[in-house]
Parts: C-alpha cells; structure tokens; sequence
C-alpha cells in the first residue's frame, strides 16, 4: 500500500464522509498587481529518473510587482494520481526595483518511494509569490513539465564481418524504469528505430522500425551494403524518456559471387 503525506493537497467536503484532494499549496487567492513573468523547471528539459538514483533539478521564478518581490512560497509541485514533490527554501535575486529571480531545487528519491509509476506524465508548480507591499499572486498551474520514468536500450546480433547483401537479424532489447520496485524491465509497445551509420560519417539514416513485445525485445532484419554502425533509437513517449544504445559496429567486404556473375571489362553484357 503507497503511504504519503500529501503536502500539497487541500481537503474539500463533497458530502458527508467524501473528502476531495485538491492540489494547492495554499488556499488563499491572488491579490494586488503581483505577476509571475516566467517559471522554469529544470531549463526546460524533461527529467528522466532512473530506477535508484534521485535525481535533483532547478526550478526558477520571474515574478514582478511595483513594490518588488519579497519571496516565493509556499511552492511545490504537482502531477498525476497526487503526486506530490516539495521544492527547497527559494532565494529571490532583485533584477531590477519591481522584478525578481528566485531560485529553488527540486530532489525526487525513486528509493523512498517519492514517485510511483502511474505518476509519469506532465506535472504542474504551484506557488505563491509575495511583494512587498502585500500583494501576492497564487497559481495551482504556474507552470507545467515532464517527469518521465527513464529508459534504456541495448542491441546485439550484429556479425564483426558480413558479405555485402548478407541479411542482418539484429536485436535489442528497450525496458524502462519501474519506481515500484527500483528496477529496469522490459517496456513493450515502444517504437524503436535501427539506425545506420557509415563509415567515416557522423550522420544516422534510419533503415528499419521495430515495436517491442510484451518481453521488451526487438528484432529487424537488413542487407549489409556496407562497413559502419548499426544502433537502436527509442524517441519514448509522453511517459517515458529517450534512449540510444551503444553502437554495434560491423565491416562488410565485397560479395565474391557478385564480382563473379558481372561482365569483364570491355564484355557487353
């Protein structure tokens, strides 16, 4: 059974015994001329948390009022089926007479069970801001961001040398992060795409797609047409982070049969 303590759910009665969580960080409502100009959550990046390790990120407020800003808070962050995540004491930064930075972190522990897997998705900052004549301005939705349950893939099958046309059965594997038990597993229904890089290039051509079974594994069959590096690239989903498995590398000689079917020089075929 989860156990948490909501910190940022309000309780309101609905009827006798019916309690509704509302997410908020406070009750109060919005006052004055006091203005949020901008939020950001760790610069805009989608946080992708592992199995184990907590993963720490910024959280940044641009707020304004005529009277400049005192401070931000409460704060707190919120996301799917209640999860709740508490924000670090903010520091304001005065950037002018009427306009303010303030900074705060965020840490997300999959060990101590801050976050289950069914909270994956989009969540939201709630937060207060302070002036300081008074005014303040409060908003459940300041802003909103992606916490997605990290992924990984890994390929193999690939020959160390192939014949130019040789079919090619290369496999992987793509699995997930599962918070409710600090454990990667097999992450079926995820469309992964076999990219192909030649020799001497930098650039990646997708040559096959592959959508994993209920086990995680993947499998596609190519031609060889020459020396490079085959490696597999899941985009993820709103849910799930992106993944890139190490290159597996292959060189591929000349088909003799090939060379031997065509015509000699200056023979018409």
């Amino acid at each position: 059974m989860r156990k948490r303590t909501v910190a940022l759910c309000a309780a309101t009665g609905l009827a006798a015994g019916a309690v509704l969580l509302v997410p908020t960080v406070t009750t109060d409502t919005s006052q004055g001329d006091t203005r949020v100009l901008a939020v950001s959550v760790n610069d805009g990046r989608s946080i992708l948390l592992g199995p184990t390790d907590p993963v720490t990120f910024p959280l940044e407020v641009t707020a304004e009022d005529d009277s400049g800003i005192r401070s931000v808070g409460p704060i707190g962050v919120w996301g799917p089926s209640y999860g709740v995540l508490k924000v670090g004491p903010t520091q304001c930064t005065p950037t002018s007479a009427t306009v303010s930075v303030c900074r705060g972190t965020v840490t997300v522990d999959p060990m101590k069970k801050d976050v289950f897997n069914d909270e994956a998705g989009t969540w939201f900052v709630d937060l207060k801001v302070n002036a300081n004549d008074g005014d303040h301005f409060v908003g459940q939705t300041a802003a909103g961001f992606s916490l997605k349950r990290a992924a990984r893939v890994t390929g193999y099958g690939i020959p160390e040398q192939a014949t130019e046309g040789q079919e090619l059965a290369v496999s992987g594997w793509l699995a997930r992060a599962f918070w409710s038990d600090n454990k990667f597993h097999g992450y079926r229904n995820g469309m992964t795409y076999l990219q192909f890089r030649p020799a001497g290039s930098s650039l990646w051509t997708t040559v096959a797609t592959a959508v994993s079974d209920p086990t995680g594994t993947l499998t596609a069959h190519v031609r060889a047409t020459a020396s490079g590096d085959y490696q597999w690239y899941s985009p993820g989903d709103k849910w799930t982070g992106d993944a890139t498995s190490t290159s597996l590398s292959v060189a591929v000689a000349a088909n003799p049969a090939a060379a031997t079917d065509s015509p000699g020089p200056g023979v018409s075929p």
